[in-house]
């Protein structure tokens, strides 16, 4: 009798879906950005392996495999090639306690607001219409949400505020921002008292202030991507990520470097396997200071993920911190390379590894990243094969490769929700 109570105890183990003090650390949530019903695809760990726990109806629609604003397919263009549709970071958030998501639509100009359920399957439980057509990040502290649009083309784009009432997403009444140009990512600082914006191809990171449950008139700070001298490419700056530190924010930030100094692409045939009519310099980082009065000012600029301006990994767009803060994953997205920085106690930042990861075939999309918050794996999603990568991450830092999941569309995911 005892051996089957304990048979019948093991089985029961197994065979429930985990708990929420377990799959903390190991759920992962992935938006497939379909036309027809966009979409988030979960997945848990079961054991030591991952394994899909389903799709969930966001209630809006994406852009499927056409990259925003324009809509136009173009197989040999790096920004219309259908594996990167919002050119963005952050575009599902999850408030703190982990009860509801919201994801942004860029096919009908909204968000969706999710509802976590025990299994960690989620129901859609409101919409809300985005400031401008394509919303593409979202951020959450408290009850307040902010989400950034492109708008029509690439000269316009917005914020605006929202508040979570109960299980209905509710936009804040005026909050819309004009930032005249195209946002990337929106975040808030750790303390939620201000909201970061950065603009793909301007290359400015504006700083807006909350006030009275909205977002203040104009940003109460500004500063420009650094260039290191006439020569360097423009820094597009995609992903962020924002590192509380006991005083001032640290704003560890991504930076792509494709367009020449006078904003052109630079003709160049068969030099990289993803961009194949173009060529880039190498990609970088950059590291700013956020005091608690919205200022910002910089600390490290254009660190490369390379030797050189030339040669180096290219397409830095997406940056995760480990869980103690002193180490950056850059996913280096046309060198198919995740690079790592150390990252010092004042912000400062310096290239560690520059391939802790690398598929030599060149020829994976790398987007978006994320580390889990014990700070043991990390997610890399493949933009062009419609799958997930996991990392263990060694104490060391360095990261051995596991596991790949699939079951997404090959292309036009976006986004990466971690647990």
């Amino acid at each position: 009798m005892r051996f089957i109570a304990y048979f019948l105890l093991v089985m029961f183990a197994i065979c429930t879906p985990l708990g929420a003090a377990h799959a903390d650390e190991a759920t992962f949530y992935i938006v497939t950005n379909k036309a027809e019903g966009n979409t988030v695809v979960g997945y848990q760990k079961q054991g030591r392996r991952y394994q899909n726990i389903g799709e969930f109806q966001t209630g809006g629609t994406g852009t499927g495999d056409l990259e925003v604003p324009a809509l136009e397919k173009d197989e040999t263009h790096p920004l219309a090639n259908g594996d990167d549709p919002l050119i963005s970071a952050n575009s599902i958030a999850a408030t703190a306690d982990r009860s509801k998501v919201v994801v942004v639509n860029p096919g009908n100009a909204s968000l969706s607001l999710m509802r976590v359920e025990e299994d960690y399957s989620l129901v859609s439980t409101s919409t809300a219409e985005a400031s401008d057509p394509f919303p593409i990040s979202v951020a959450i502290f408290g009850d307040m949400v902010v989400a950034a649009s492109v708008g029509v083309d690439n000269g316009h784009g917005s914020i605006s505020a929202f508040r979570i009432e109960g299980d209905k997403l509710v936009a804040v009444e005026g909050s819309r921002r004009d930032l005249q140009a195209r946002p990337s990512t929106i975040a808030f600082s750790s303390d939620g008292e201000h909201v970061i914006v950065n603009e793909l191809v301007t290359g400015k990171i504006k700083i807006f202030e909350v006030a009275d449950n909205s977002l203040s008139a104009e940003p109460v700070s500004m500063i420009d991507s650094p260039r290191a001298n006439d020569e360097r490419f423009q820094a597009i700056p995609v992903g962020f990520a924002v590192r509380g530190n006991g005083g001032d924010d640290v704003i560890l930030m991504s930076e792509a470097r494709f367009l020449t100094p006078d904003f052109m692409l630079r003709s160049a045939a068969n030099e990289t396997v993803l961009s194949p009519l173009y060529s880039w310099q190498t990609g970088s980082m950059s590291s700013y200071a956020l005091r608690d009065d919205g200022q910002i000012s910089l600390l490290s600029a254009d660190v490369l993920t390379g030797d050189a301006i030339e040669g180096g990994e290219i397409a830095n767009c997406w940056v995760a911190l480990s869980a103690d803060g002193t180490s950056l994953y850059a996913a280096n997205a046309l060198s198919s390379s995740i690079s790592r920085f150390d990252i010092d106690s004042q912000g400062h930042a310096f290239l560690d590894e520059l391939t802790a990861y690398k598929d030599e075939s060149e020829a994976l999309f790398f987007s978006d990243i994320e580390v889990s918050s014990d700070g043991k794996e990390l997610y890399q999603l493949v933009g062009n094969k419609g799958e997930v990568m996991i990392f263990s991450i060694r104490r060391n830092g360095k990261l051995r490769h596991k596991q790949t999941v699939g079951g997404l569309p090959e292309l036009g995911t976006y986004g990466m929700l971690v647990f």
